[in-house]
């Protein structure tokens, strides 16, 4: 069936950011600091995405280690004295967080951001809230991109819905950080979903097309902390170091003792004769905890909207089965459940830019001539081979190049977030929040930059781009 609609005129903007999420809010802020006039659209009533609505925490800022001990000395230590020489992210995403740690709304590690940070849900809202109004950043809540406004294979503006009904925005330069690459798309941007034939022959999943399951991190208050660290020590068994926050229980438990973050994993017994893993990170307020664990994944397609919903209730039902589970151990006796997010998508499209970033990019740390980002997380994807999966680590980082940001077919148009054009295992250490922002701040500029000069994202001057980049306190 097709429709024909009559959109009203919502005016002319340099940039046009789709998507209020954690690559979008970065983007916005740093095209308007950088002289945009900047319109922010997002779907929902507040802006952060996983940041915000999604309890995913902020990570990671520092190189990784294997070794909980020399990643300890030689890199969380590291962060009280000279944290830039092990930092992989600066600008944007540090500000953000250095503005709630002054607060008390963040917990970092030796004073600055680390591996790890969670935060006071209410005050990662505002101080976003607060970055993007300082900025001149125009934000309209509750408005969805419906349609692209195109001129042959140039993008100039989009067709939106909210309340007012369909409302058409033009700009200069389109950031598309819709997590999904829904602009992107609808402009005619090729993209793959989830598994490629890359990703195959590199031995990162077994069936084309698959994608990462759904998730959730749910906030509870209540926790004994104590008596949850006394448990472990008495059952070391029990403990299961974390493979991203790299944390023995001793460190866990001073850290957390000293009102820094910690990270750990807890092994707990299920009711069909099983064992599960449950992820553990604190919080600011002393008994408050975000969890993950069994039950809080589900296999679907965030491009669909049934399996959306369906995953929604299963993993609500989730969270209450893991929390029948979790009140037989000490310390979460009297746990309850404060806040459990929308279903978490994690993977969906992938577009194709001017590169496509690999596996082999990330895990080699390899580092291009227009590198704008870095990033020190992981493989965060499964299956994956065993040499990468095994991989020794000391002081690892890898470099994100400027070209995955800028489709190959559509002009005008950067996207950025975790719909970047990578296979699915680069997306694996890509999507995670930091880089989200990373990658968000570098499309804001570049964008300003194109809307500033009049020319294509493609055609800036990448060096000069480079070098603002580092005058803003990003690390590249």
């Amino acid at each position: 069936m097709e429709y024909n609609i009559v959109a009203k005129a919502g005016g002319k903007y340099d940039v046009i950011v789709c998507g209020g999420g954690t690559a979008g809010v970065a983007a916005a802020i740093a095209a308007a600091r950088a002289g945009s006039k900047t319109l922010l659209l997002e779907r929902t009533f507040t802006v952060g995405g996983m940041l915000t609505l999604g309890d995913a925490g902020i990570t990671k800022f520092s190189e990784h280690c294997r070794d909980a001990q020399v990643y300890k000395a030689e890199v969380l230590d590291v962060l009280g004295t000279n944290p830039r020489s092990v930092q992989v992210a600066g600008g944007i995403p540090h500000e953000y967080v250095m503005r709630m740690m002054r607060q008390g709304g963040a917990l970092g590690t030796r004073g600055d951001a680390g591996s790890y940070v969670f935060t006071d849900r209410y005050c990662a809202q505002w101080t976003l809230m607060d970055m993007l109004q300082e900025a001149g950043v125009e934000v309209l809540y509750d408005t969805s991109v419906c349609l692209a406004r195109m001129e042959g294979n140039t993008i100039r503006g989009v067709v939106a819905h909210n309340k007012e009904g369909f409302v058409e925005f033009l700009a200069d330069c389109v950031i598309d950080a819709t997590g999904d690459a829904d602009v992107a798309a609808l402009a005619g941007v090729a993209f793959h979903k989830g598994v490629s034939e890359t990703d195959l022959q590199e031995g990162c999943g077994n069936v084309l097309g698959q994608m990462m399951a759904f998730g959730t991190m749910f906030r509870v208050r209540g926790v004994d902390y104590s008596r949850l660290y006394d448990y472990l020590e008495a059952h070391p068994e029990r403990f299961w170091q974390h493979e991203f926050g790299v944390m023995t229980l001793e460190n866990a438990r001073q850290s957390h003792e000293n009102g820094e973050m910690s990270v750990m994993r807890v092994v707990v017994d299920l009711p069909e004769g099983k064992t599960g893993l449950l992820q553990v990170y604190n919080m600011p307020a002393r008994d408050e905890a975000v969890l993950l664990g069994p039950y809080c994944g589900y296999e679907g397609d965030g491009l669909d909207g049934k399996s959306i919903s369906r995953g929604q209730e299963a993993l609500q039902r989730g969270v209450q089965k893991l929390m029948s589970v979790l009140k037989d151990y000490p310390g979460f006796e009297n746990a309850r459940v404060m806040f459990v997010p929308d279903v978490g998508v994690r993977e969906t499209r992938h577009i194709v830019g001017k590169y496509v970033m690999t596996g082999l990019d990330v895990v080699a740390g390899r580092d291009f001539a227009d590198s704008i980002a870095c990033g020190g997380h992981p493989v965060d994807v499964h299956p994956l081979p065993p040499e990468v999966e095994h991989m020794p680590m000391n002081h690892w980082r890898f470099h994100i190049p400027y070209r995955i940001l800028v489709p190959e077919t559509v002009e005008n148009l950067l996207v950025a977030g975790r719909c970047v054009s990578a296979t699915r295992m680069a997306s694996g250490s890509l999507r995670t929040t930091v880089q989200c922002m990373a990658t968000g701040e570098a499309a804001g500029l570049a964008a300003a930059m194109s809307a500033a000069a009049g020319i294509s994202p493609a055609a800036i001057d990448v060096a000069a781009l480079q070098e603002r980049l580092k005058r803003a306190g990003a690390i590249l």
